[in-house]
């Protein structure tokens, strides 16, 4: 008989909570399907079937009995060996291709992209363009991946196998696994965001189910890390701290495949514009319960002249892309802040302040009459 591919134990966050998500459930209790009546017909007709059985054994020939047995275990037997003989053969037969297919590097984020490049993805109307495994467009085959390349992604592969003939030595995840490709990068907050976003959709629409790890690819190079920033909204949206898989344990040809996974390589590709609203509706409620924060009860500020007070947040940026003198830029808008009643300027820089203080400092400091500017 063929081995269970093993499966490898993966560290569990206990802070993680299911995030509550509306859904009917039906449920019917133990008594209900219970009858005293029911049970005891239900014995007396497997006495009955277990003595007519036993009555035509007695009475057949004790050679033709002992033939009829041998004959069917042979039956039986022979019609093992060929099933193991055939999921063999299908193992065998999973066929391995580049996760970064460089024919089409010219237009790598287009269409069904370089990444996975012979899968095409799920489109519905208004919804992120997506694969899921298993499915019926995957014949209800698993996602498997092999290799750890950081570097060049046409190193890296993958491939399509059933749950019985999962590829030789193989590795088998348990739970949901999210896979993204983000043509950019993960560390700039609108990037990784961008990336993200589509998976909160598809969590949204499938009963809030929550992923046991991510796998992140920037041009098929596996990544281990996100921004501060990015990772807490992804653990104020999904209930817990993100598990990006690193296949600690696992060697380089070593496939891993997924009892469960979904695929996501356009960011928000094919996302209707209400339903990204929604989708940020749903991580903006959620960082708000996360950072404690409630806006119920506040009042308009006003100036001593009984005007509301406007506020102006000037939101910098560091690094080669920030302005080479930051000073005469924040000058500017002190100048025409100063024209104005009731105007206050904020200046502030996304690299020092934590996930909630941005919240919490910015986005509510300055949520009645603001205007925000980034750089």
């Amino acid at each position: 008989m063929a081995k269970s591919p093993p499966e490898l134990s993966r560290p569990t966050n206990p802070t993680l909570k299911t995030p509550s998500c509306p859904k009917q459930r039906t449920t019917m209790s133990a008594s209900s399907l219970y009858s005293p009546k029911l049970s005891i017909f239900l014995l007396a007709l497997c006495v009955s079937l277990f003595t007519l059985y036993h009555i035509r054994f007695l009475h057949a020939p004790p050679s033709s009995t002992s033939w009829s047995l041998m004959h069917h275990w042979e039956r039986v037997t022979n019609c093992t060996q060929e099933l193991e003989s055939m999921a063999e053969k299908l193992r065998q037969a999973v066929t391995f291709l580049p996760l970064k297919d460089l024919r089409y590097a010219d237009t790598a984020p287009e269409g069904h992209t370089w990444f996975m490049s012979s899968m095409h993805d799920t489109r519905e109307e208004g919804e992120e363009q997506h694969q899921q495994f298993p499915s019926e467009s995957s014949k209800g085959r698993l996602l498997c991946l092999k290799g750890k390349e950081t570097h060049d992604g046409s190193w890296n592969s993958y491939a399509l196998a059933w749950p019985e003939a999962l590829p030789i030595n193989a590795t088998l995840l348990k739970g949901l696994t999210f896979v993204s490709y983000n043509h950019y990068n993960y560390d700039n907050i609108w990037h990784g965001l961008s990336a993200m976003v589509p998976f909160v959709s598809w969590h949204r629409r499938n009963g809030c189910e929550s992923p046991s790890r991510w796998i992140l690819y920037h041009w098929g190079e596996l990544r281990f890390d996100m921004s501060p920033w990015l990772k807490i909204l992804i653990e104020a949206t999904f209930g817990g701290a993100p598990y990006i898989e690193n296949f600690e344990g696992v060697n380089d040809n070593q496939p891993v495949c997924f009892e469960k996974s979904v695929v996501i390589r356009h960011n928000e590709g094919g996302m209707s514009r209400d339903r990204r609203i929604e989708t940020y509706d749903l991580m903006r409620c959620r960082a708000k319960v996360y950072c404690n924060l409630s806006l119920e009860g506040r009042i308009a500020e006003v100036n001593k002249q009984g005007l509301p007070v406007i506020g102006m947040t000037l939101f910098m940026r560091t690094g080669p892309r920030s302005f080479k003198n930051e000073s005469a830029v924040i000058g500017i808008f002190e100048k025409e802040c100063s024209k104005i009643d009731g105007c206050r300027l904020m200046v502030a820089h996304s690299n020092n302040l934590t996930f909630c203080e941005q919240v919490c400092k910015i986005l509510c400091l300055f949520s009645l009459f603001s205007l925000i500017i980034t750089t």
